[in-house]
């Protein structure tokens, strides 16, 4: 029988690990240039040695799939044997030599070549899935880091300019307090917001600086050379596909986790009908030529059949059968737990989205602009002696407190959107092999 189903495994491989990188078979990614959503996903899946690993399994696969392959399960055995013959007493001359010549070789007849080759295209596709899964796990890592790195630009940058304009609040507050024209409590307020600020924007550098050299890591490239792009935009999630009514069932059938899980079981199932067959005895069948003490020349066949002998006996394959058996019962509880895990996981990354967009719908665009502002006028207006510096500083924090908020909750609704994705089963680049 020609099987075709271990090289379209390799094809499939080869074709989903480039589409899955976001690049075709002949492009690659740069990862020491500007870097998008996809090119990270590109450049993490490449460097991985998680995915590398998962590849060098498949390459083994290819090898015991060879191994499996054969024809012959044993070498042809050539036996010469040659003998003298003597009289009664060693002082008699030699009467005649006797030589035989024994060409036997042993032949499956039980079906176990092609019992092995389906046991081996089956690791084959449960490796390929497990491949996948790793890929999509890296993704959703790479994915998840990004979007800290471009949260933590974002965040210093505003650090930066609030700890100006705090800056400046301190400057006009102690310049009040030297002419007299505000309580010396005031100066030192304005001085310890400035402080605060400053402490925040030191420990905001230093979150994006661990970020980056994260990033850095799973990219395989040098902290320096990073430069992410792009802004908190959550991932695209489309509809669930047609015939799945949610995101959970689409989740049981795409998530590569349920595909190892189930193809693990099959792989105990084809075991289980390879060691059953390997309980038919094999044939050997041989062939002889001989010269006996006659000078006769004597040609013949023959076939042996070994005979079985009862467990614990003989060999029969009882142990390793009743041990597959028990494999197949654990790997069918296991598949079960895996999908209570996957509804769960959808389940619980649902409901955080949802959560998510309510807590960004809070702050519109135009709310937070007129923030930026204002603090920004806040310091015109304390020179203006508009404010005191005591309600300036109550307005400032307040309107501090509001964008950090809306940053927070952007940058918890892309990662939400991230975790949905890949619970979900949702590709983060090419389709599922």
């Amino acid at each position: 029988m020609v099987r075709l189903f271990f090289l379209g495994t390799c094809a499939a491989v080869l074709t989903g690990a480039s589409t899955v990188h976001g690049q075709g078979p002949t492009g690659a990614a740069r990862c020491d240039g500007p870097l998008d959503r996809e090119t990270v996903v590109a450049c993490a899946v490449r460097a991985s040695p998680e995915a590398r690993q998962a590849r060098a399994e498949l390459d083994a696969i290819a090898g015991r799939r060879l191994a499996a392959g054969v024809w012959l399960p044993t070498n042809p055995v050539l036996a010469l044997t040659t003998a003298r013959r003597r009289g009664a007493e060693a002082s008699l001359p030699v009467q005649a030599v006797n030589w035989s010549a024994v060409l036997s070789q042993e032949i499956e007849v039980g079906g176990q070549r092609g019992a092995r080759l389906t046991e081996t295209d089956s690791e084959a596709a449960a490796q390929v899935r497990r491949l996948y899964a790793t890929e999509q796990a890296v993704a959703a890592q790479a994915l998840t880091i990004y979007f800290e790195t471009v949260a933590g630009r974002q965040a210093l940058t505003l650090a930066d300019s609030l700890r100006a304009t705090a800056e400046t609040f301190a400057n006009v507050a102690e310049a009040r307090a030297r002419e007299a024209l505000a309580p010396g409590v005031e100066a030192d307020l304005a001085r310890a917001e400035a402080a605060r600020l400053g402490l925040l924007r030191i420990d905001v550098g230093r979150r994006l600086a661990s970020v980056t050299a994260d990033l850095a890591l799973l990219l395989d490239v040098d902290p320096r050379a990073l430069q992410p792009e792009g802004d908190l935009q959550p991932v695209t999630l489309p509809p669930p596909d047609a015939g799945t009514p949610s995101y959970e069932d689409q989740a049981l059938r795409l998530r590569g986790e349920i595909g190892v899980a189930t193809l693990e079981r099959e792989v105990l199932e084809r075991r289980l009908v390879r060691l059953r067959r390997e309980r038919i005895p094999n044939l050997t069948f041989s062939a002889f030529a001989a010269r006996d003490g006659f000078a006769e020349q004597v040609l013949g066949a023959g076939i042996s059949l070994p005979i079985p002998l009862p467990a614990p006996l003989g060999r029969t394959r009882a142990g390793e059968i009743a041990e597959t058996q028990g494999q197949i019962r654990a790997a069918e509880a296991s598949l079960d737990l895996v999908r209570r895990r996957v509804r769960l996981e959808v389940a619980q990354a649902q409901a955080n989205y949802e959560a998510r967009k309510q807590a960004v719908a809070l702050f519109s665009a135009d709310l937070v602009m007129r923030a930026r502002k204002d603090i920004a006028a806040l310091g015109e207006a304390i020179t203006a002696r508009q404010f005191s510096v005591r309600e300036a500083l109550v307005a400032q924090r307040t309107l501090i407190e509001l964008l950090q908020a809306d940053h927070d909750a952007r940058l918890a609704e892309v990662l939400a959107s991230v975790e949905l994705a890949r619970v979900a089963g949702i590709p983060f680049g090419g389709k599922q092999p």
